[in-house]
Formats: C-alpha cells, structure tokens, sequence
C-alpha cells in the first residue's frame, strides 16, 4: 500500500527540488516567499484530501476506488476557488453526473460537494 504524503513531506521536497544553486540566487533570495505561497496553495488540497479520506473510510468504500472520488473532490475543489451561489451549485452537478458515469457513488459525492461547498 503507498505511502500517502503529507503536508510537510510536500513542503520539504519542494524546498528540496529548488536548491538557490539550481535555480539562480535571485529565486533563493525570494524562495521563503515561495514556499509560504505553496503551502497556501498545497494547504487546501492537502485539506480536502485527508476529509474525503475520512468519508471514504468511514463509508467503507475500497482503496482502489478512491480515486475517482479523490478526482471529484479536487476537480469541485479548485472550481470552489473561483466560483460560488448557483453557478458552482451547477458546476457541482454537472460534475457529479459526470463522475455517476464513471461508476461513482452518488450519495458519497453528495456528501464529498456538501463537505467542499456545503
């Protein structure tokens, strides 16, 4: 079973691929301001991901499955950061019906879209 990652691993292995003598001295001289924007930014998936976990555990729902609702979750997740009020309530069933398709779950994506977009 894979190791799944955590906020901090990501964090250390973007500052690890970004070394000031690889990437020039003026990225090191900015690269703190760097990695707080990625951890803002990695933050809210990293967020997202361990809360679906959560409901695909407690739902019983194999690992194998995961993905599919994983790929929901951060699809409805990223469209959550620029849209909101009814056109996100439609973006969100737009997606769930194109996930259904795939073989998910409705009921678990209804809970996965109320956790994201409530």
């Amino acid at each position: 079973m894979p190791i799944v990652k955590t906020l901090a691993d990501r964090v250390e292995k973007f500052k690890a691929k970004t070394p000031p003598d690889q990437t020039g001295a003026r990225y090191g001289a900015v690269k703190d301001v760097a990695v707080t924007r990625y951890i803002e930014g990695s933050g809210v998936i990293t967020a997202v991901r361990e809360r679906v976990r959560n409901i695909l555990e407690s739902k019983g729902v194999p690992a194998g499955f995961h993905g599919v609702y994983y790929a929901f979750a951060f699809k409805l997740a990223s469209k959550a950061l620029s849209h909101e009020g009814p056109a996100l309530e439609a973006i969100a069933e737009g997606l769930k019906q194109m996930f259904i398709a795939k073989g998910a779950d409705p009921a678990i994506l209804d809970e996965i879209a109320n956790l994201i977009i409530g």
